[in-house]
């Protein structure tokens, strides 16, 4: 009666996914898609792959060259990204089933698997670094035995931010293996020169000082990616912000209270404390000391989101038994369909180049590279007087805009074309 049970949990999660799915799979190549899968010949075969190791991220681009190797096209890539995302919900809903009560562990895995700020990591293709990273990374928590640190060794093969993996697999399989193998990752990855070159134009972007003033303000802005889905941005560019203001002070004290919030209540509410230590656990590699040169993405919520998947199914949990458990399944119930909604429409801004940029440039109408990149899908469309609007309110922002500039050029000389690469992409 359980494993049924279980089973028709993990057919209503993959089912939601689907669902919510459905119409990534007609979504084309986006942003660094092109660089990292596309125009990338290292990927295009299992050959070029062996060939240009060792390297970054090699299993991650494993992926895509199986990927390519089956088809050149965006739709397979989309599909296996959406395969990995409903399999990451039903490990969400094991794992959470340790925790507490069912009926929690499946309300938390339908948001995690639901929320829109998820099709960053799952609608665009490049996003599959995160997913990816957190299969591993959930299947080594779920996992007993050797294979734990196996599954786990793999996610910091897929990427790097991986490795604070180490402190829930710690705390969950009582060993410091995870610790070592984490640091024998540090060495490895050292001892290969495109690691070593990717942090020194890491330490190059900025100041850690800036950083962290700068990332206070990403990571209050990821909090509220959380509830505001009319915002939701594949390129935001928030500013770098290298001085103290009182919305900086304000915003780094309310993210300080709340880490203390959680590791207060870990001893006496576990529930609570570890889902906010949670969120903020896997912000902490790419939103605090290491700059980037992007200072903030969508993605990045990914697997942290599953921290505060689980607090809201908790504290439903909690108001079933004061309200009644028909109430709260009615609840858990609209919100599943609210979330799944928002996604599919989400979904839609990657359709086509045009409505990817088209999207950034209207919430981000200060980021010069969205609108070069705009006018640039305009162009290979044929829209040649929309192409040219785009690059001259590129230049606008930026009169010092290369880009922009040679585009603008080449769109009014005839030449603009596929292969004159003139889209700016973001960091490796």
């Amino acid at each position: 009666m359980k494993l049924a049970r279980s089973g028709s949990a993990y057919a209503l999660i993959v089912a939601a996914v689907g669902a919510a799915y459905a119409n990534a799979l007609a979504a084309g190549f986006q942003f660094d898609d092109w660089d990292v899968i596309v125009d990338q010949p290292s990927v295009h075969s299992l050959a070029a792959w062996w060939g240009s190791m060792p390297g970054i991220r090699p299993l991650l681009k494993l992926s895509y060259a199986l990927n390519y190797t089956i088809s050149q096209g965006p739709e397979v890539f989309h599909l296996v990204n959406v395969l990995i995302h409903a399999v990451n919900a039903c490990l969400v809903f094991a794992l959470l089933t340790k925790w507490g009560k069912r009926s929690a562990a499946l309300a938390s895995a339908l948001v995690f698997a639901l929320h829109p700020a998820q099709t960053e990591a799952v609608t665009y293709v490049s996003g599959r670094s995160c997913s990816l990273s957190a299969f591993f990374v959930l299947a080594g928590l779920v996992a007993a035995g050797w294979l734990a640190p196996a599954l786990f060794a793999c996610g910091m093969l897929v990427k790097e931010t991986a490795i604070v993996a180490a402190v829930p697999m710690a705390l969950n399989k009582r060993r410091v293996t995870p610790f070592v193998i984490a640091a024998a990752a540090v060495v490895l990855g050292l001892s290969v020169p495109k690691y070593r070159h990717l942090l020194a134009v890491s330490f190059q972007a900025r100041e850690i000082g800036t950083n962290l003033l700068t990332q206070a303000h990403a990571v209050v802005y990821l909090m509220g990616q959380l509830v505001r889905f009319d915002r939701l941005n594949a390129d935001p560019t928030l500013p770098v912000i290298d001085a103290w203001s009182w919305s900086i002070a304000g915003e780094a004290a309310s993210i300080v209270a709340l880490v203390v919030v959680g590791l207060v209540l870990v001893k006496k509410h576990p529930e609570i404390g570890y889902g906010i230590l949670w969120f903020f656990l896997w912000l902490l590699p790419t939103n605090s000391i290491v700059p980037r040169l992007d200072v903030v993405n969508d993605r990045q919520l990914y697997l942290a989101l599953a921290g505060p998947a689980w607090l809201a199914a908790y504290g439903l949990t909690a108001l079933a038994r004061k309200r009644g458990s028909i109430l709260v399944a009615t609840v858990v119930v609209v919100l599943a369909i609210g979330l799944g909604a928002a996604t599919h429409a989400r979904n839609r801004v990657y359709a086509d180049e045009i409505a990817f940029w088209s999207d950034v440039a209207a919430k981000s109408p200060h980021n010069g590279r969205a609108f070069n990149n705009l006018g640039y899908a305009l162009a290979l469309a044929g829209r040649d007087d929309e192409a040219e609007a785009a690059f001259r309110a590129a230049l606008s922002i930026d009169a010092n805009d290369v880009r922009a500039g040679a585009n603008l050029r080449l769109l009014r000389e005839g030449a603009l074309r596929r292969d004159t690469r003139g889209r700016y992409s973001q960091e490796p």
